[in-house]
């Protein structure tokens, strides 16, 4: 085999990847994977030789991914707010519009709360890429996780471990660790799932065969998780509290009538992803009912 620059690599990849319709962008996230360099340097390295050896193992990967193995498995990490996140078939890879959740509580915390601590409990935390961050971004915040998964616990202590955040982690079915132990929060923020079963087909391979069912799917119509948790929510919240929700694309309006209809008092609103998507849903001020 004879030698290949990194250009001519990547620029194999990604025509391979495109004629199959799937994310060319992928190629590049994998031979910066490979060479353990930022993206300017791939650009400045791109006339570099690369070994045969080197090929074999990229051109590996390359067909893992298009196999339908998400890229981030294959790397065994994904980005999320500045920060490293290990990830692998037992937590959903965080998503760039998660961000704008943990920017929502982040920024309602300081308007209701000032500098006040605040406790807060982040339910199906996953990898733990909200709770970290918010731990990490607001130190003022003492923050709990839960999770019904043992193994999805695991990846969020090491994350939390390895980034450096003060997490309390419970495994428990939404709020009811909090439940049993009789404590209040001022702050409950959830990514649950939310696709309902229905959709199951119509998911692309490399999230209905890889990620977790447990952290996609919200039932028959995907509501499930929202209303067991507006159920709960009167027993754990303080009477001034925020709550935020992330939504799938066309569930905000579903959502904010629940909380409307359980916290009458509280200010409800929908926020839009960066692709004008309702994607959060946030209650907060007298929760009182």
């Amino acid at each position: 085999m004879t030698s290949k620059t990194i250009y001519e690599a990547l620029h194999w990849a990604s025509s391979f990847l495109e004629e199959r319709n799937l994310e060319p962008p992928a190629a590049e996230l994998l031979i910066r994977h490979h060479l353990q360099v930022s993206r300017t340097e791939l650009f400045m390295r791109y006339r570099d030789a690369i070994t045969p050896e080197f090929f074999e193992r990229y051109e590996k990967d390359v067909l893992t991914y298009a196999s339908g193995v998400p890229v981030q498995h294959i790397i065994g990490y994904e980005d999320f707010y500045g920060r490293r996140f290990k990830v692998n078939k037992d937590v959903l890879i965080p998503r760039p519009e998660t961000e704008e959740l943990v920017l929502a509580i982040l920024e309602e915390k300081k308007k209701l709360f000032a500098i006040e601590p605040v406790h807060l409990v982040d339910i199906g935390t996953g990898s733990g890429a909200i709770s970290v961050t918010i731990a990490l971004e607001d130190p003022a915040i003492h923050v709990r996780a839960v999770d019904i998964s043992q193994s999805a616990l695991r990846v969020a202590r090491a994350n939390a471990s390895a980034l450096g955040a003060d997490i309390t982690f419970f495994e428990g079915d939404l709020l009811q660790p909090l439940l049993d132990l009789n404590e209040k929060v001022d702050i409950v923020v959830s990514n649950p799932p939310y696709i309902p079963l229905h959709e199951e087909k119509e998911l692309a391979t490399h999230v209905r065969d890889h990620e977790p069912h447990l952290a996609l799917f919200g039932g028959e119509d995907g509501y499930d998780l929202y209303r067991r948790m507006i159920e709960q929510l009167p027993s754990v919240l303080r009477c001034k509290a925020l709550v935020g929700f992330e939504v799938g694309a066309g569930q905000g309006k579903t959502v904010r009538k629940m909380l409307e209809v359980a916290f009458p008092r509280a200010t409800t609103e929908i926020r839009e992803d960066i692709n004008r998507k309702d994607r959060i849903v946030l209650a907060y001020g007298d929760m009182t009912i």
